[in-house]
């Protein structure tokens, strides 16, 4: 995105005769924004001494399986955002009995959020081959200067053909693929659940595109999910927007 400070005087007047005053301030809000966040997001970075910002376009990454034009650019939930989303997480969900699964993990900032909680096992699920070194380089170096308590992983794998682990579920997407993918992972994980019953929540988070508006219809059209209340997530300074999310409780006996 073209920064404010590269205009000048006559790049600001042309700004606003060819957008208008308020055009001109949602163009210049959405640029501070952008500024904003990936100044605080290498800042994370810098700390821990890992490469998660930015945003990547998979157009000439090396994927696996049949998806590559299904799925989105790969953009990591900010630390507020996600801080946020497990404020408001239920009191039944046992972190400590839960396996935490990223479904489209990029390079893998979330696993490492997650890893601050009390999920023994984090598992990111990635079909981008690049973007799976660069995670699990981003473990490694994560762990230098944390004391590891969890096992951490992630998975060169397409999401349609991923099996889930027979522990208690708890499955992120942070807006990863298209619906048609999403369609089909909801339905492995409903397969193997009926396999199973045990429990499951999925915390599904958009900030763009209103992917949340159907993706939550989807879930809850399987008729084995309950939605959970939440706040409405603020935003933030170290996230671009503000996330759209939402939290589901699967419910094996909902459905006759």
């Amino acid at each position: 995105m073209k920064q404010i400070k590269s205009l000048g005087i006559k790049g600001i007047i042309d700004l606003l005769r060819k957008h208008g005053i308020r055009g001109s301030y949602q163009f210049i809000t959405r640029n501070i924004q952008h500024i904003s966040a990936n100044y605080f997001a290498k800042r994370w970075d810098r700390k821990h001494g890992v490469d998660t910002a930015g945003s990547i376009r998979l157009d000439f990454l090396n994927v696996v399986g049949p998806n590559k034009d299904l799925g989105n650019e790969c953009v990591c939930t900010s630390p507020n955002s996600f801080h946020f989303i497990m404020e408001n997480m239920p009191d039944d969900m046992d972190q400590t009995s839960s396996t935490f699964i990223d479904l489209g993990c990029g390079k893998g900032r979330t696993l490492l959020l997650a890893a601050q909680y009390k999920f023994p096992k984090i598992v990111g699920v990635e079909f981008a081959s690049e973007l799976v070194d660069v995670a699990k380089l981003n473990i490694k170096q994560f762990f230098k200067s944390n004391a590891r308590k969890n096992d951490v992983s992630v998975l060169e794998e397409d999401a349609t053909s991923y099996v889930f682990p027979d522990t208690d579920l708890f499955v992120y997407f942070y807006n990863p693929f298209s619906k048609p993918v999403f369609d089909k992972v909801i339905e492995s994980l409903l397969n193997n659940l009926a396999e199973k019953p045990r429990n499951c929540f999925i915390v599904y988070g958009s900030s763009s595109h209103d992917a949340i508006g159907w993706a939550a219809p989807t879930i809850l059209e399987t008729g084995h999910f309950n939605q959970i209340p939440t706040r409405r997530m603020p935003y933030f300074i170290d996230s671009i927007r503000r996330i759209n999310f939402a939290i589901f409780k699967y419910e094996a006996d909902k459905k006759s």
